[in-house]
Protein backbone atom coordinates (compact mmCIF):
# COMPACT_ATOMS: atom_id res chain seq x y z
CA UNK A 1 0.00 0.00 0.00
CA UNK A 2 1.24 3.21 -0.82
CA UNK A 3 2.29 5.62 1.86
CA UNK A 4 1.20 9.55 1.32
CA UNK A 5 3.00 12.15 3.29
CA UNK A 6 0.11 14.11 4.70
CA UNK A 7 -0.18 17.31 4.63
CA UNK A 8 -0.63 19.82 7.54
CA UNK A 9 -1.29 23.27 7.95
CA UNK A 10 0.13 25.33 10.52
CA UNK A 11 -0.25 29.01 11.36
CA UNK A 12 2.56 31.23 11.95
CA UNK A 13 2.57 35.43 11.98
CA UNK A 14 5.06 37.35 10.69
CA UNK A 15 5.91 41.02 10.93
CA UNK A 16 6.76 43.42 8.10
CA UNK A 17 7.70 46.56 9.78
CA UNK A 18 7.68 49.85 7.74
CA UNK A 19 8.94 53.43 8.15
CA UNK A 20 9.19 54.81 4.23
CA UNK A 21 6.11 55.81 2.36
CA UNK A 22 6.91 53.33 -0.55
CA UNK A 23 6.56 50.01 1.15
CA UNK A 24 3.36 51.67 3.02
CA UNK A 25 1.21 51.66 -0.44
CA UNK A 26 1.45 47.70 0.04
CA UNK A 27 0.18 47.64 3.37
CA UNK A 28 -2.52 50.48 2.27
CA UNK A 29 -1.82 52.41 5.59
CA UNK A 30 0.29 55.84 5.94
CA UNK A 31 1.32 57.89 8.52
CA UNK A 32 2.25 61.67 8.14
CA UNK A 33 4.95 61.81 10.72
CA UNK A 34 7.43 58.92 10.82
CA UNK A 35 10.08 60.62 12.49
CA UNK A 36 8.96 63.23 15.74
CA UNK A 37 11.64 65.15 17.25
CA UNK A 38 10.42 67.29 20.15
CA UNK A 39 12.84 69.71 22.34
CA UNK A 40 10.60 69.91 25.64
CA UNK A 41 11.56 71.48 29.02
CA UNK A 42 12.00 69.07 31.89
CA UNK A 43 8.83 69.05 33.84
CA UNK A 44 7.05 70.03 30.73
CA UNK A 45 4.72 68.83 28.67
CA UNK A 46 3.63 69.01 24.98
CA UNK A 47 1.04 67.69 22.84
CA UNK A 48 0.84 66.62 18.92
CA UNK A 49 -0.72 64.62 16.17
CA UNK A 50 -0.73 61.65 13.73
CA UNK A 51 -2.86 61.76 10.81
CA UNK A 52 -3.34 57.94 9.85
CA UNK A 53 -4.99 57.04 6.42
CA UNK A 54 -6.08 53.85 5.09
CA UNK A 55 -4.82 54.29 1.43
CA UNK A 56 -6.24 50.81 0.11
CA UNK A 57 -9.48 49.63 -0.82
CA UNK A 58 -10.52 47.10 1.74
CA UNK A 59 -11.00 48.49 5.57
CA UNK A 60 -8.33 47.85 8.20
CA UNK A 61 -7.98 47.76 12.00
CA UNK A 62 -5.65 49.11 13.38
CA UNK A 63 -3.62 48.85 16.92
CA UNK A 64 -1.54 51.61 18.34
CA UNK A 65 1.32 50.80 20.68
CA UNK A 66 4.62 52.16 21.94
CA UNK A 67 8.53 50.36 22.06
CA UNK A 68 11.42 50.71 22.47
CA UNK A 69 14.22 51.24 19.84
CA UNK A 70 18.20 50.82 19.30
CA UNK A 71 20.09 51.25 16.44
CA UNK A 72 21.49 47.95 15.36
CA UNK A 73 23.88 48.79 12.66
CA UNK A 74 25.41 52.20 12.05
CA UNK A 75 23.54 52.28 9.17
CA UNK A 76 20.44 53.40 10.23
CA UNK A 77 19.05 49.30 11.19
CA UNK A 78 17.27 48.79 14.28
CA UNK A 79 16.22 46.39 16.68
CA UNK A 80 12.86 46.82 18.58
CA UNK A 81 12.31 45.57 22.32
CA UNK A 82 9.04 45.99 25.10
CA UNK A 83 8.62 49.80 25.89
CA UNK A 84 10.80 51.48 29.17
CA UNK A 85 13.14 48.10 29.05
CA UNK A 86 16.00 50.08 27.04
CA UNK A 87 18.31 53.19 28.37
CA UNK A 88 16.79 56.08 27.81
CA UNK A 89 13.40 55.17 27.12
CA UNK A 90 10.61 57.87 26.92
CA UNK A 91 7.59 54.97 26.20
CA UNK A 92 6.02 55.87 29.70
CA UNK A 93 5.82 59.58 29.28
CA UNK A 94 3.61 59.16 26.21
CA UNK A 95 -0.40 59.16 26.56
CA UNK A 96 -2.37 59.00 23.52
CA UNK A 97 -5.80 58.41 21.79
CA UNK A 98 -6.78 56.47 20.24
CA UNK A 99 -5.05 52.62 20.70
CA UNK A 100 -7.69 51.12 18.46
CA UNK A 101 -8.42 52.51 15.01
CA UNK A 102 -11.28 51.16 12.09
CA UNK A 103 -10.66 52.88 9.16
CA UNK A 104 -12.57 52.76 6.13
CA UNK A 105 -11.03 52.41 2.46
CA UNK A 106 -9.67 55.72 1.51
CA UNK A 107 -10.37 57.43 5.12
CA UNK A 108 -8.55 58.80 7.57
CA UNK A 109 -8.24 59.14 11.04
CA UNK A 110 -6.20 61.72 13.81
CA UNK A 111 -4.57 60.15 16.87
CA UNK A 112 -3.47 62.62 19.65
CA UNK A 113 -0.77 62.62 21.85
CA UNK A 114 0.86 64.06 24.95
CA UNK A 115 4.42 63.84 25.73
CA UNK A 116 5.30 64.63 29.91
CA UNK A 117 8.83 64.80 30.86
CA UNK A 118 10.08 64.62 33.94
CA UNK A 119 12.02 67.00 36.45
CA UNK A 120 15.41 66.43 36.19
CA UNK A 121 15.42 64.84 32.31
CA UNK A 122 18.87 64.94 30.42
CA UNK A 123 19.96 64.05 26.83
CA UNK A 124 17.75 62.38 24.18
CA UNK A 125 15.16 59.90 24.92
CA UNK A 126 13.74 57.51 22.44
CA UNK A 127 10.87 55.48 21.78
CA UNK A 128 8.20 54.41 19.41
CA UNK A 129 4.80 54.24 18.44
CA UNK A 130 3.76 51.55 15.84
CA UNK A 131 0.49 51.45 13.78
CA UNK A 132 -0.19 47.26 13.40
CA UNK A 133 -2.44 46.43 11.04
CA UNK A 134 -3.65 42.50 9.34
CA UNK A 135 -1.79 42.16 5.61
CA UNK A 136 -3.59 38.95 4.87
CA UNK A 137 -2.59 35.74 4.55
CA UNK A 138 0.34 33.89 2.40
CA UNK A 139 1.14 30.22 2.24
CA UNK A 140 4.44 28.45 1.67
CA UNK A 141 5.92 25.31 2.55
CA UNK A 142 8.07 24.61 5.66
CA UNK A 143 11.70 22.75 5.63
CA UNK A 144 9.35 19.53 5.28
CA UNK A 145 7.90 20.35 2.94
CA UNK A 146 4.03 21.33 4.69
CA UNK A 147 1.65 23.29 4.01
CA UNK A 148 2.14 26.65 5.91
CA UNK A 149 -0.29 29.67 6.53
CA UNK A 150 1.47 32.53 7.46
CA UNK A 151 -0.04 35.64 8.58
CA UNK A 152 1.30 38.65 7.73
CA UNK A 153 0.84 41.46 10.28
CA UNK A 154 2.17 45.01 8.84
CA UNK A 155 3.32 47.88 11.08
CA UNK A 156 4.25 51.48 10.63
CA UNK A 157 6.60 53.41 13.29
CA UNK A 158 6.86 56.76 14.32
CA UNK A 159 9.91 57.32 15.95
CA UNK A 160 9.99 59.43 18.90
CA UNK A 161 12.83 61.70 19.99
CA UNK A 162 12.45 63.56 22.90
CA UNK A 163 15.05 66.02 24.16
CA UNK A 164 14.89 68.01 26.88
CA UNK A 165 15.48 71.83 26.50
CA UNK A 166 19.22 73.01 27.19
CA UNK A 167 20.56 69.56 28.22
CA UNK A 168 21.51 68.41 24.86
CA UNK A 169 25.28 67.83 23.94
CA UNK A 170 26.14 66.70 20.70
CA UNK A 171 29.66 65.67 20.35
CA UNK A 172 32.12 62.58 19.28
CA UNK A 173 35.35 61.90 18.47
CA UNK A 174 37.77 59.82 15.90
CA UNK A 175 39.75 57.63 18.01
CA UNK A 176 41.69 55.96 14.77
CA UNK A 177 42.03 56.66 11.04
CA UNK A 178 43.62 54.08 8.94
CA UNK A 179 44.71 55.05 5.13
CA UNK A 180 45.38 52.56 2.33
CA UNK A 181 46.57 53.67 -1.55
CA UNK A 182 45.63 51.49 -4.04
CA UNK A 183 45.28 51.57 -7.49
CA UNK A 184 45.49 55.47 -7.44
CA UNK A 185 42.45 55.51 -5.03
CA UNK A 186 43.09 56.41 -1.24
CA UNK A 187 40.93 54.94 0.71
CA UNK A 188 40.12 56.13 4.43
CA UNK A 189 38.82 54.65 7.42
CA UNK A 190 38.10 56.71 10.37
CA UNK A 191 36.50 55.01 13.69
CA UNK A 192 33.93 57.77 15.52
CA UNK A 193 32.38 57.29 19.04
CA UNK A 194 29.29 59.36 20.12
CA UNK A 195 30.19 60.56 23.51
CA UNK A 196 27.49 62.68 23.83
CA UNK A 197 24.27 62.44 25.45
CA UNK A 198 21.68 62.17 22.83
CA UNK A 199 21.77 60.82 18.91
CA UNK A 200 23.98 62.08 16.13
CA UNK A 201 23.26 61.36 12.22
CA UNK A 202 27.00 61.95 10.36
CA UNK A 203 28.45 62.84 7.53
CA UNK A 204 31.66 64.27 6.14
CA UNK A 205 33.94 64.02 3.85
CA UNK A 206 38.21 64.72 4.05
CA UNK A 207 41.00 66.15 1.76
CA UNK A 208 44.12 65.17 0.96
CA UNK A 209 46.48 68.07 0.59
CA UNK A 210 51.05 67.83 0.14
CA UNK A 211 53.31 70.24 2.01
CA UNK A 212 52.48 73.24 -0.08
CA UNK A 213 48.85 73.00 0.10
CA UNK A 214 48.13 71.52 -3.35
CA UNK A 215 44.38 69.40 -2.23
CA UNK A 216 45.37 65.95 -4.45
CA UNK A 217 42.08 64.15 -3.43
CA UNK A 218 39.01 64.58 -1.74
CA UNK A 219 36.33 61.52 -0.36
CA UNK A 220 32.92 61.70 1.36
CA UNK A 221 31.87 59.54 4.26
CA UNK A 222 28.67 57.20 3.83
CA UNK A 223 26.01 58.70 6.82
CA UNK A 224 26.21 57.22 10.31
CA UNK A 225 23.50 57.15 12.93
CA UNK A 226 24.82 56.33 16.50
CA UNK A 227 23.32 56.67 19.97
CA UNK A 228 25.09 57.57 23.10
CA UNK A 229 28.33 55.77 23.74
CA UNK A 230 27.77 53.88 20.10
CA UNK A 231 30.39 53.41 17.94
CA UNK A 232 31.12 53.51 14.33
CA UNK A 233 33.36 53.22 11.68
CA UNK A 234 33.27 55.75 8.71
CA UNK A 235 34.85 54.67 5.05
CA UNK A 236 35.71 56.87 2.10
CA UNK A 237 37.25 56.67 -0.75
CA UNK A 238 39.18 59.41 -2.83
CA UNK A 239 39.56 58.17 -6.61
CA UNK A 240 42.08 59.12 -8.76
CA UNK A 241 44.70 60.55 -6.27
CA UNK A 242 48.03 59.70 -7.81
CA UNK A 243 50.10 60.26 -4.41
CA UNK A 244 53.78 60.12 -5.12
CA UNK A 245 56.27 59.30 -2.63
CA UNK A 246 56.30 61.84 0.77
CA UNK A 247 54.85 63.94 3.29
CA UNK A 248 50.64 64.46 3.08
CA UNK A 249 48.22 65.91 5.41
CA UNK A 250 44.25 65.03 5.38
CA UNK A 251 41.94 67.17 6.85
CA UNK A 252 38.68 64.98 7.95
CA UNK A 253 35.40 67.26 7.99
CA UNK A 254 32.05 65.51 10.20
CA UNK A 255 29.00 66.88 10.17
CA UNK A 256 25.65 65.92 12.37
CA UNK A 257 22.33 66.83 10.51
CA UNK A 258 21.24 67.78 13.72
CA UNK A 259 23.69 70.85 13.90
CA UNK A 260 27.58 70.61 15.08
CA UNK A 261 30.83 69.34 13.00
CA UNK A 262 33.40 68.29 14.25
CA UNK A 263 37.33 68.20 12.61
CA UNK A 264 40.30 65.89 13.01
CA UNK A 265 43.50 66.66 11.27
CA UNK A 266 46.01 63.93 10.50
CA UNK A 267 49.40 63.38 8.76
CA UNK A 268 51.13 60.46 6.45
CA UNK A 269 53.73 59.54 4.78
CA UNK A 270 53.54 57.45 1.12
CA UNK A 271 56.64 55.19 0.78
CA UNK A 272 58.55 54.49 -2.34
CA UNK A 273 56.18 51.15 -3.01
CA UNK A 274 52.74 53.51 -2.84
CA UNK A 275 52.03 52.08 0.73
CA UNK A 276 50.88 54.65 3.61
CA UNK A 277 52.63 54.52 6.52
CA UNK A 278 53.23 57.03 9.64
CA UNK A 279 49.71 58.07 10.32
CA UNK A 280 49.01 60.15 12.98
CA UNK A 281 46.36 62.94 14.27
CA UNK A 282 48.02 66.75 14.25
CA UNK A 283 45.35 67.47 17.31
Amino acid sequence: MAHHKKASLFFVISFVSLFLCAGTARAGLRIDSPKVRLPIPAGGHQGGEIHVENTGTEPVSVRVYLEDWVFSDQAGGKTFYPKGTQKNSCAEWINFYPADMELAAGSSQILRYTVSVPEGAAGGYFCVMFFETGGGMLEQLDESGNRVAVKVLTRLGALFYIEPEGTIERKGQVLKMEADHRLNDLVLSADFVNTGNTDITTHGTFNVFDAEGYVYGRGEFEESYTRPGDKATLHAVATSVNLKPGAYDLIVTLEYEQGGVLTKEASFTVGADGTVSSLSFKN
